[in-house]
């Protein structure tokens, strides 16, 4: 009788511990499972972090250009627009005539979009449509360069890939050109850019050089 007793209390010992203290122990013995979530836990190695940490980077000064002075004010906005509080600045060159490789403006837009299509098909990825120049509307650039021999090589090496009706010309007289210059951009910015520039044929983005 005494053992059955004995017995009893320690079930209730055991099932009021069991009730009352073992989820508080529980719930102690796993806390970083309960607040610190470890399966959202991702660890990075070092080159992407060096990729985070330069995302968030300024750069000194990139310039986008060379650029008809015609074409400044625009590209300012265009650059401005690229987030607020931006350094956009701007510098002129006199700088010699260049040539271009082209294909002549095309009747739509559509058939200048097919067009590029194909070309990227050939192996030809510098190309862009040229919408901003009532001139040359729907012409596709293939290359700018500062000479006619360079730009007749350029030719030369399209023609032979099977690409049709490409010619060469001046792009543009001697004279002034405008760089836009954006300073201490971060780097997403300075991505932006690079998209900016297909709306003026034959600019380039760098680093920014002094006059």
């Amino acid at each position: 009788m005494r053992k059955a007793i004995l017995l009893l209390l320690l079930a209730n010992v055991a099932f009021f511990a069991y009730r009352y203290v073992g989820p508080s122990l529980w719930h102690d013995a796993t806390p970083v499972a309960q607040q610190l979530n470890p399966e959202r836990i991702r660890l990075i190695g070092p080159e992407e972090f060096a990729r985070i940490a330069a995302s968030r980077r300024a750069v000194g000064c990139i310039e986008l250009g060379p650029l008809a002075t015609g074409d400044q004010t625009r590209a300012e906005e265009a650059v401005a627009a690229l987030g607020q509080g931006l350094k956009v600045s701007s510098r002129r060159v006199d700088e010699p005539a260049r040539w271009w490789v082209y294909i002549p403006p095309l009747a739509t837009r559509q058939a200048a979009a097919q067009q590029e299509a194909e070309l990227k098909k050939q192996g030809v990825e510098d190309s862009s449509v040229i919408n901003d120049d009532s001139n040359f509307r729907y012409a596709i650039s293939l290359g700018v360069f500062r000479s006619e021999d360079a730009a007749n090589s350029r030719a030369e090496v399209l023609r032979k890939r099977g690409v049709r009706s490409v010619a060469v010309g001046p792009r543009d007289g001697s004279g002034p050109r405008v760089y836009v210059q954006l300073r201490e951009a971060p780097e997403a910015v300075r991505l932006k850019l690079f998209d900016i520039k297909d709306s003026f044929p034959g600019s380039e983005v760098r680093a920014c050089q002094a006059n």
